[in-house]
């Protein structure tokens, strides 16, 4: 199974789904701005995380240019998900560890509602 990430336009993956569902085990560079993978600039709040293959890096950008100089989330997936996992925030407030799933982020004036770059990586 490959698995599937979504994002959500509510915090705690509530509310409308952002975009396309994609496959977990996969590469995707997502310009929200340009409507990739059905994607709206500045919509998502949250995603959910459900049986991904391995270990993934997700990133997401307040920058279409995915500066770091600008607000950014980093999720990094350290091994297989079995079930499911929902990251509720991109903000600051969000930065946790659950042994499986680590959340960082940079804040300088808020990411939720404000992604316009997403950078997906399977590193397994």
């Amino acid at each position: 199974m490959a698995g599937k990430i979504t994002f959500w336009e509510g915090n705690g993956a509530t509310q409308d789904q952002v975009g396309n569902t994609l496959n977990g085990g996969a590469n995707y560079n997502i310009d929200c701005k340009s409507g990739d993978h059905g994607f709206s600039n500045d919509e998502a709040r949250s995603l959910k995380l459900e049986g991904i293959p391995g270990m993934t890096l997700i990133k997401v950008y307040d920058s279409p240019s995915a500066s770091e100089g600008d607000d950014w989330s980093k999720i990094l997936i350290k091994g297989p998900i079995s079930g499911a996992v929902i990251v509720p925030s991109f903000n600051s407030s969000a930065n946790y560890d659950n042994g499986n799933v680590v959340v960082t982020t940079k804040y300088v004036n808020g990411l939720d509602g404000k992604i316009s770059k997403i950078l997906i990586d399977y590193l397994e």
